[in-house]
């Protein structure tokens, strides 16, 4: 799968149509950026350019690496064999030697992995986790919430643009917060927030015991 990557240095023109949602979470992941620090960032979704206008105010290196492409998901969700997931993971999230990832924007990814999906992608990320990572992502409060097939980006710190994907949604596996933490065992929750359709705003933390071990 082909990674793009983004060296912000120049404000892109918005699309036209995003729904705007607030985020009472995110400003407080902005606001502990240095913006005179050099950052590198995980987007799991597309390239959307409200996202590279916003984090073209700092200092960044984004890889966008779209693991929403119907393509991807649906066959990381034939794949049976957990070696062969992280394989798979490991060969999408090919990043140079030495990347140290900052953020990591997964919006509701983690919601469209199964159980052993969701502990190799873990396996794969974790080489690029260091002590300083934090993460932003959506989960669910309760297991009969649904999910819609939507498309998020940055337009400011504390809104998101929220679109209809134009593909098929894939099968959801949403899990608890017990069942995140413990597959997704390289972040440790730092808030949470239930929103008013049922899903959860959540901020994570690189979890200090499991990079150590």
């Amino acid at each position: 799968m082909r990674q793009i990557l983004a060296w912000i240095n120049r404000p892109l023109p918005l699309l036209r149509g995003p729904v705007k949602q607030p985020s009472k979470l995110f400003p407080s992941l902005v606001h502990s950026l240095d913006p005179k620090e050099h950052l590198t960032i995980l987007e799991v979704g597309s390239a959307l350019p409200e996202t590279v206008d916003f984090f073209s105010h700092f200092k960044c290196r984004i890889h966008f690496v779209n693991l929403f492409s119907d393509p991807v998901v649906r066959e990381l969700q034939q794949v049976n064999n957990p070696q062969d997931l992280q394989q798979r993971f490991e060969e999408i999230l090919k990043f140079p030697d030495g990347t140290r990832l900052d953020i990591c924007l997964l919006w509701d990814f983690l919601c469209y992995l199964d159980d052993p999906a969701l502990r190799a992608f873990n396996n794969a990320l974790r080489p690029y986790i260091y002590h300083g990572t934090r993460a932003h992502g959506f989960g669910i409060h309760h297991l009969a919430i649904r999910l819609e097939n939507k498309q998020f980006g940055v337009l400011e710190e504390d809104c998101f643009s929220v679109r209809r994907r134009q593909t098929n949604q894939p099968h959801t596996y949403p899990h608890s917060q017990v069942e995140m933490h413990e597959m997704f065992s390289c972040f440790d929750f730092e808030r949470g927030l239930l929103l008013p359709d049922g899903k959860l705003e959540l901020l994570l933390k690189a979890r200090d015991d499991i990079l150590e071990s």
